[in-house]
């Protein structure tokens, strides 16, 4: 079963305390869910209503409505929505110049059409058409730095139907600290030559690039994003 098929907390009242005991009682997928005239799994009311929720979910999951699927499931839960959707995905990353206005400088995207770079001063006027063929955002602290940079450089941005911050999922898991830290945690850490490499390297390296046209610095710096 899909892995958002097993979420209840689109049913108004449900929240994952009452989730949890749904699945303790063996009501562990929508299409465990009592049919009317069964056995209440929340009561009468509830049931009849929460069958309802059901059908519209399932409808936009058969539609592959991500937009709708969004509104009706909890944030908390959106990470459910990447099995079914990882085609439609966009992962990306973006640097920027470090001074008080904030510039992207490089911006890498990751997809299943490949792998895009975008670099200003060469193709960065290309970005938002780029990620506007992505109906799903996928980034790691992206709803507090790479996006609202991105929009006060371009002005406007595309709308996906779908974020998912990483960094926030993984708080849904208790696994906190920086992108880094968790890559080692969870068993992919980066290249040795690569590891201990911090952002403010990144704005050097940039600055290395812009000042002395040393391709070697724009080709380590574009390898760390």
């Amino acid at each position: 079963d899909p892995v958002i098929t097993r979420t209840f907390q689109l049913i108004r009242g449900v929240g994952p305390a009452r989730e949890k005991d749904l699945w303790k009682r063996g009501i562990r997928t929508w299409d465990d869910f009592p049919a009317e005239g069964g056995e209440p799994a929340l009561s009468r009311e509830q049931d009849r209503k929460a069958r309802e929720q059901l059908a519209r979910a399932r409808a936009a999951l058969e539609a592959r409505d991500l937009l709708r699927l969004g509104v009706m499931i909890p944030q908390r839960e959106h990470w459910r929505l990447y099995r079914e959707f990882m085609h439609d995905a966009a992962f990306f990353d973006i640097e920027a110049d470090g001074r008080e206005t904030m510039t992207p400088t490089v911006v890498s995207l990751f997809h299943a059409d490949g792998f895009e770079v975008f670099i200003q001063g060469r193709n960065l006027d290309a970005l938002p058409a780029a990620l506007a063929r992505w109906p799903l955002w996928i980034t790691f602290n992206g709803s507090v730095f790479d996006i609202p940079v991105l929009k006060a450089h371009f002005g406007e941005l595309p709308q996906p139907r779908l974020h998912l911050d990483l960094r926030f999922a993984c708080h849904r898991f208790a696994l906190g600290g920086g992108l880094k830290s968790l890559e080692d945690r969870l068993g992919f850490p980066r290249p040795q030559h690569l590891r201990g490499v911090k952002g403010m390297d990144a704005v050097l390296l940039w600055r290395a690039y812009r000042h002395t046209a040393d391709i070697e610095a724009l080709r380590f710096l574009v390898e760390y994003n």
